[in-house]
């Protein structure tokens, strides 16, 4: 390989991410790690390293979920000191313990879980690509070791109080019809045997799914920007989940149409150039993160120029958000969608009635107007009547699934929940009417309004900062 010199004679110090793809598997492996209760709890804490040269250490570590969900997190540090080690170790061991371990133990756990979470249609988290070169090629060279994942083969999705994993459900369903179980842990009938698990999943599977018919409009094949060095910066590699400080704050002091539009054709050339491949499967592993950056800088610049590229995103597949976002997307784009609309509504109401549209992803849009109304007050009664309409069309169309699914329309619902919008309790009345709503995801209609009159876990929303939403990425699934 050559060796790259900046002037002076100078080695150009080379980039993590380019680090673990070329240099890390030539490492000889150190310690492993693993909490040793990880067959009961179904939860492996997993620590990986590789020894260099000078004494340091390259260090990775994994969540993986063995019950269902493969590896939910992953991150790595290619020059860790021993101090560094122990102090990493000292704060997992703060929550449960730790025991050394053999490299083809956790190996094997760690690829048998993706695979057995592949079989729910389930891929690792997105940080897993750069981290998982820290783990040798999964080969025949590796010693077998056969693991028992779920619990008695089948997949157990665990909920977590606030909810989050609910969104595998369809996903499970998809690929495993009935074949699987969850627990809530905010419902605790669900800790004990349900006799309604099988009529959730009845109920979900007796809905068809609105068929993915969009079509494609003509994507910018050149890039055209004001400020070449906000697209060198959200393409950069060495930039994958986060930005150098001094290229965020020279963004933000630009005026905020002017970056917004920007970053607009970004989103709109990245879409362009990736969707066929991802559609195809032809494409390599995300070596750059153009599309969360965007996400996140238009949250901060709250400028109409962006919200073009935001609902084009929203227009496009599961597979398309998965690649470019992984689990981040529920987190990041309906924030985005509501502070770029600001007080501009009518292209997401507009968005809502497109046919043809993955359902899942549509329900960002419906998300976002609950932001809106929850961080402006004053906005509420706007978002009250774009619902109101929504919910009177929909009783016309979720029959025929014409831009709309009960899928969708049981998110809906759990916006209003969400809203506490009392205002709307009739046309959710007509709307459970159809019978063409998701009992399984905001229960049924005397449910759903029983919820909607009296919230117990109402959801706020706050504006975050720029800093804490790169934060939150990179300690997402932690």
């Amino acid at each position: 390989m050559k060796k790259n010199k900046k002037k002076g004679g100078t080695q150009a110090k080379i980039s993590p991410e380019r680090y673990m793809r070329e240099r890390v598997r030539n490492l000889p492996i150190g310690k492993c790690y693993i909490n040793p209760d990880w067959e009961e709890s179904g939860l492996a804490h997993i620590i990986v390293t590789r020894n260099r040269a000078g004494g340091n250490i390259v260090y990775g570590s994994f969540l993986v979920d063995t019950l269902c969900l493969g590896v939910k997190d992953a991150e790595y540090a290619i020059d860790f000191t021993e101090e560094e080690l122990q102090d990493a170790l000292k704060h997992f061991r703060a929550s449960h313990d730790l025991v050394e371990t053999d490299y083809e133990k956790v190996h094997n756990l760690i690829y048998g879980a993706i695979e057995f979470a592949e079989e729910g249609g389930i891929s690792p988290v997105k940080a897993f690509a750069p981290a998982s070169y820290i783990l040798s090629e999964d080969t025949d060279d590796i010693p077998l070791i056969e693991y028992e994942y779920g619990k008695e083969g089948k997949h157990v999705l665990i909920i977590g109080e606030e909810g989050k994993e609910r969104r595998y459900l369809p996903v499970l369903s998809e690929h495993l019809g009935d074949d699987f179980s969850f627990i809530d842990l905010a419902d605790e009938s669900d800790f004990e045997e349900s006799e309604g698990m099988k009529d959730l999943f009845e109920e979900k599977e007796r809905h068809p799914k609105e068929k993915y018919s969009y079509a494609y409009p003509e994507y910018p094949k050149e890039l055209k920007v004001k400020n070449q060095f906000i697209a060198d910066a959200l393409f950069s590699s060495e930039n994958y989940e986060d930005l150098p400080k001094d290229v965020i704050r020279r963004i933000l002091t630009l005026p905020e149409d002017e970056a917004a539009e920007d970053i607009n054709n970004i989103v709109l050339y990245t879409i362009g150039k990736t969707y066929r491949e991802i559609e195809d499967g032809t494409i390599g592993e995300p070596e750059e993160g153009a599309l969360m950056h965007a996400a996140i800088l238009l949250t901060q610049l709250q400028s109409e120029k962006g919200l073009e590229g935001l609902l084009e995103m929203i227009r496009q597949t599961d597979r398309f958000l998965d690649y470019h976002f992984g689990d981040l997307a529920p987190e990041l784009i309906p924030m985005a969608i509501s502070a770029s609309a600001g007080d501009n509504l009518a292209p997401i109401e507009s968005y809502l009635y497109e046919p043809g549209l993955d359902s899942m992803n549509r329900t960002y849009a419906a998300e976002a107007l609950t932001i809106t109304a929850s961080l402006n007050p004053d906005m509420r009664q706007d978002v009250i009547e774009i619902f109101r309409r929504l919910l009177t069309s929909m009783k016309e169309r979720l029959p025929e699934t014409n831009g709309c699914d009960a899928e969708f329309a049981g998110f809906v619902v759990s916006y209003l929940i969400d809203m506490e919008a009392k205002e709307l309790i009739p046309e959710v009345r007509e709307l459970f009417s159809t019978d063409c709503v998701d009992k399984s995801i905001a229960g049924n209609c005397d449910e759903a309004i029983e919820q909607i009159e009296h919230n117990l876990y109402p959801r706020g929303y706050e504006m975050p900062t720029i800093y804490e939403q790169y934060e939150y990425v990179k300690s997402f699934g932690s």
